[in-house]
């Protein structure tokens, strides 16, 4: 009986949507009144989720859609694009499909590397567009990508528990973009991170990918979106701390300038520990707004997909090891800046000795 529903499972036609989430980030920050008094972009408005905060809203626009080749793409269409003030361009594309899982696991490997190479067309596109609203624009100093496949239940109401029992292991491979099934361990390790709210429903979260057994599937896109955001921002900001550590450490008999030792100087003097603690600031600032912009209160179960979310795409990893490398920037501005103020110190010392010598041999010749 079991492989006879196996069998069935293998062959039953499904319908849904493959959908991709990419963002790349561009320059330290954006100007968004810049891009919209200008018109740098064919602006407009999308309804506010209610789950998100408004007080850091994104830029959206209309991106210029052009036809990819292969027939089951035609409908393909790209359903939200966002310029975001913290130097971050992000697009969403809709694939609808209706195909047996083998079909789509076989399909979705070539689907992706088609729209890899149409988002970074279509972001540098508006890269070239909105270049002048951006501070020390790149493109693109690093891409993140996350996608998710969300099928209408079928006709005869098959339970969630049901439905993931039978298909199963097709979904784990899919998410994996594996065309063979993989094994009991890693199939039941990415189906037990799994959500429902009716019964009916279910969302199965990994770390690149989700799938989505429901008819009503717009509200969770904005997290996809958002957790996919601030990897990608962490990831940045990790690779930034690495380099400019690894400058600091090679300064091994560092000069401080002598300017620096003068005490109404001194701040006037752009040392690296201070180009460091600034970048302190402005990484906190931009993971304090990545991480509140959702708020939660009284919804727990967005509240517990969201938190799926961060624990499979390893946010939390990234945030710790960028907070264990701010840690040991305040350690060297520390270090440093109690160097300079023993100097100082030390400076105002000699003066003073100098202005009492100065004195006594004046008050001698007198």
């Amino acid at each position: 009986m079991h492989i006879e529903q196996q069998d069935q499972g293998a062959q039953s036609v499904f319908t849904g949507n493959i959908l991709f989430f990419y963002a790349f980030d561009v320059g330290d920050d954006i100007d968004l009144d810049m891009i919209k008094h200008k018109g740098l972009v064919d602006t407009c408005v999308m309804p506010l989720s209610a789950y998100f905060k408004n007080y850091h809203i994104p830029l959206a626009f209309r991106l210029n859609e052009y036809a990819i080749e292969g027939s089951s793409l035609i409908n393909a269409s790209c359903i939200a694009s966002k310029v975001h003030h913290f130097g971050v361009i992000s697009l969403c594309y809709r694939i609808p499909f209706e195909d047996t899982f083998e079909n789509l696991k076989v399909k979705i490997i070539d689907i992706k590397k088609s729209f890899d190479d149409k988002s970074e067309i279509d972001a540098k596109s508006t890269f070239k567009k909105i270049n002048a609203a951006i501070r020390k624009p790149r493109f693109y100093s690093l891409k993140n990508s996350y996608f998710a496949v969300q099928v209408y239940p079928l006709k005869d109401q098959l339970s969630a528990d049901a439905f993931k029992k039978l298909y199963g292991s097709k979904i784990a491979s899919l998410l994996r973009l594996e065309v063979y099934n993989l094994s009991d361990y890693q199939r039941d390790e990415i189906l037990a991170s799994s959500i429902g709210y009716y019964g009916q429903d279910l969302i199965i979260v990994d770390s690149a990918a989700s799938f989505i057994y429901d008819d009503e599937y717009f509200e969770p896109l904005e997290f996809f979106e958002s957790a996919n955001i601030q990897k990608l921002e962490l990831q940045y900001f990790d690779r930034v701390l690495d380099q400019k550590l690894n400058f600091f450490y090679a300064q091994h008999a560092y000069k401080v300038p002598l300017k620096a030792y003068m005490p109404l100087i001194s701040e006037r003097v752009d040392l690296p520990v201070s180009r460091l603690a600034k970048l302190k600031v402005d990484i906190s600032v931009v993971t304090e707004r990545l991480e509140n912009s959702i708020k939660m209160a009284g919804d727990e179960y967005y509240s517990k997909l969201y938190s799926m979310l961060v624990e499979k795409m390893s946010i939390r990893g990234w945030r710790d090891s960028i907070n264990r490398k701010l840690s040991i920037i305040q350690d060297l501005y520390t270090v440093y800046q109690d160097r300079l103020d023993t100097i100082h110190e030390e400076l105002l010392t000699v003066v003073i000795i100098i202005l009492i010598a100065l004195e006594a041999f004046l008050a001698f010749m007198r």
